[in-house]
């Protein structure tokens, strides 16, 4: 592989600092500007940012925080199994809800009858970096996610949006973990989890 001239060191550095550009290519999301991008150049505590650079949102999960560069970004995004708890920086977090509903056409009319509804799981998209100290690559939060993965039961999901659908005692399942081609650089690698609600029910057998 070539050395990189001049210009070239140039735009991996400015790739360093723009984490947006780079989750924007690797999501193909185009995100709009979100206020909370500006609150650290703000006096903390007037933004919605208090001084320790965290703030909770009403159902007391992390709202924003402020990651290793300095900045603040929005929807914090951390797994848990057992004692060890595994974050993901800068997280892009979809959610998707949909039902189950069988239809029945009727005879001689323009309509079908609707039975049988019931909710799937939520699937959860999360696409975001780990980011490593200055010009190192973060392989111990690599070999992290791996662990993470590797664990063939449910796992904690902490993150505000999903908090708004889920019960207490609700998990995830991982069912996915890639990490995107992307630019190279040595102290930010992309990643993506795919996973699904776990729900607790109770079987009442009369």
């Amino acid at each position: 592989m070539p050395w990189r001239n001049e210009n070239q060191e140039k735009a991996v550095a400015v790739e360093r600092m723009d984490l947006r550009r780079m989750l924007e290519r690797v999501s193909g999301f185009k995100g709009q500007d979100f206020p909370a991008g500006w609150l650290g150049v703000r006096q903390a505590g007037t933004s919605g940012v208090p001084a320790g650079g965290v703030s909770l949102a009403d159902n007391g999960t992390v709202l924003r925080k402020k990651d290793l560069l300095g900045g603040y970004y929005f929807l914090p995004v951390s797994f848990s199994s057992g004692v060890r708890t595994y974050e993901i920086d800068c997280a892009l977090v979809s959610a998707r809800l949909r039902k189950t509903i069988v239809q029945t056409p009727l005879s001689g009319s323009g309509g079908t009858v609707k039975e049988l509804v019931s909710p799937d799981d939520m699937e959860i998209s999360i696409t975001g970096c780990l980011l490593g100290k200055r010009g190192v690559w973060p392989e111990e939060r690599i070999m992290g996610l791996r662990e993470l993965f590797e664990v063939n039961a449910a796992v904690s999901l902490k993150c505000a949006l999903t908090d708004c659908f889920f019960d207490m005692d609700d998990k995830v399942v991982l069912t996915s973990l890639s990490f995107p081609s992307s630019q190279q650089v040595e102290d930010i690698v992309p990643v993506r989890v795919e996973c699904v609600r776990d729900h607790i029910y109770e079987l009442n057998i009369r």
